[in-house]
């Protein structure tokens, strides 16, 4: 009987520790500066922006920063442009919050990391339900954090430089 009480406790436990409890890489955590681009501009105009919209977005320096947040597999990510910064406190990897987005409007956001590709996947779900869902996926290569975007068939790729 105590066997199969240990096992039961055991089975529990296992199965109370959710897929996300995996930890953000500590690759990922630093400062990261706008670098350099690739197809932004043809990516800006599938998302609909405008040509003025666009040159701003282009010339914005923006650095990307993930830092440990204040209690153990909890994280910080703040993006910091020229025009407006967001800041995500104390999220966990695979927890959904709401926050403000760099558009100015609230989304439902989560963080994911995938071991098996090593990215960091940043999903948003507009509350607007007229808006699209979107995913930027991260990746390191040597001293850069890399971005992957996509809209409507439409790729970019931004380079953020280690700091």
């Amino acid at each position: 009987m105590k066997v199969a009480i240990v096992f039961c406790s055991l089975a529990l436990t296992l199965c109370a520790v959710p897929a996300s409890a995996v930890d953000l890489p500590e690759k990922f955590i630093g400062h990261f500066k706008l670098d350099h681009s690739e197809n932004l501009d043809d990516y800006l105009v599938a998302k609909g922006f405008g040509w003025l919209m666009r040159k701003v977005i282009n010339f914005a320096t923006v650095t990307k920063v993930f830092s440990h947040g204040s209690e153990p597999s909890r994280y910080r990510f703040k993006n910091l442009t020229s025009k407006k910064n967001t800041d995500y406190k104390n999220f966990a990897l695979g927890e959904e919050f709401q926050a403000e987005s760099l558009d100015s409007t609230q989304h439902k956001i989560t963080f994911l990391y995938d071991p098996s590709a090593d990215t960091v996947t940043e999903h948003h779900v507009p509350l607007d339900p007229s808006e699209k869902a979107e995913d930027f996926v991260y990746s390191i290569d040597g001293d850069f954090l890399v971005m992957e975007l996509n809209f409507g068939g439409v790729s970019a790729t931004r380079y953020y430089k280690r700091q």
